[in-house]
């Protein structure tokens, strides 16, 4: 079988038609992408010849809409919070309409994950391509920003995700994909799985997750780098701090390995990019999935420059430069035991 890219309606958004985009490899694996949000609809690998879903999703464009977990979007132009809202680009302070208490969450009301975006393929290709373009007139940063995603599916069950930007000044470019695993399937928890995290520090928040610019070497139950059972850690979370859940941001160590891994009986997902930080976040993206504190059926696993960065040296590069296209790559690697 060659590998072959369909597109089947999925609703209707601001009076524009949603796609529902799927890429099939040959062996029957399926990547799905929603041109709304250019989100990141399903991973399917085939366990013991049957379809195995590795996302959490939706089975309707309301609540895609509606969720306040911004299931699989791409969200951006800056992922992320920005402090008070505020930011100095080439001597130029921008004060813009904070979202998030006093702060900037995921580029604001008008970010990538509110846009439908503009989708193209090769029916028998292995690469969906969307596009939107960010006005600076709508979300109030400096420069109409294009920005261009595409989601591949290799032969070997890789998903790589491709950010590309081109601006008409200079702005910040920092999206991502706000995917939420589970490697058994949504109805599972996620506690049994284990998670790997190629870090030996965390990013410092205040109360409102906001960066401090200051880095820590995480204590026994945010150390993930041995690979530890989820629901180990946990334990080892509410025992320590009385919290049940992680939202936390890891500053990635080396590019040579794989910056996550995330895995269960089945198989494994090798998780990489080319930026610095991995955000995870334990959540139930369906709130009425689990009355047990601590049990979960998601794990969010944002790959990106560290978060702020543009208000904390050494945090790295989010400046888009006009002239100077951009692109970031992710890429999400199956691989069955």
């Amino acid at each position: 079988m060659r590998r072959t890219i369909s597109a089947v309606p999925f609703g209707v958004y601001q009076d524009e038609p949603v796609l529902l985009y799927t890429i099939e490899n040959s062996h029957h694996s399926k990547l799905k992408v929603l041109s709304y949000a250019a989100t990141w609809y399903d991973f399917e690998v085939q366990v013991n010849q049957r379809p195995q879903s590795l996302v959490y999703h939706f089975d309707n464009l309301a609540a895609y809409i509606n969720t306040p977990y911004q299931v699989g979007k791409t969200v951006g132009r800056v992922a992320g919070r920005i402090g008070g809202a505020t930011f100095t680009l080439n001597g130029q302070a921008y004060h813009l309409k904070a979202n998030n208490g006093h702060q900037l969450l995921h580029g604001g009301d008008h970010g990538l994950q509110t846009h439908n975006f503009k989708g193209c393929f090769d029916p028998h290709g292995d690469t969906v391509t969307l596009t939107t373009t960010l006005l600076s007139a709508d979300d109030g940063f400096p420069g109409d920003l294009t920005v261009t995603v595409s989601y591949t599916l290799t032969a070997d069950d890789e998903v790589q995700i491709s950010y590309h930007g081109v601006t008409t000044v200079d702005t910040l470019f920092n999206p991502t994909c706000h995917v939420y695993f589970n490697l058994d399937g949504q109805a599972a928890l996620i506690n049994p799985q284990q998670l790997r995290i190629n870090s030996t520090k965390l990013v410092h928040t205040d109360h409102e997750k906001v960066p401090t610019g200051v880095f820590y070497v995480p204590t026994p139950a945010y150390d993930f780098r041995n690979q530890p059972v989820l629901q180990t850690q946990l334990d080892r979370l509410l025992q320590a701090t009385g919290k049940t859940e992680y939202d936390d941001c890891y500053v990635l160590d080396h590019q040579d390995e794989p910056a996550g891994v995330l895995a269960t009986d089945h198989g494994q997902l090798l998780i990489n990019t080319d930026r610095n930080g991995l955000v995870v976040f334990t959540a139930n993206p369906d709130r009425t999935q689990s009355d047990h504190l601590g049990d979960y059926h998601a794990l969010a696993v944002e790959l990106q420059t560290l978060p702020d960065a543009i208000n904390h040296h050494g945090f790295g590069d989010t400046i888009l430069h006009a002239g100077r296209p951009q692109t970031y790559v992710n890429r999400y690697r199956y691989v069955a035991k």
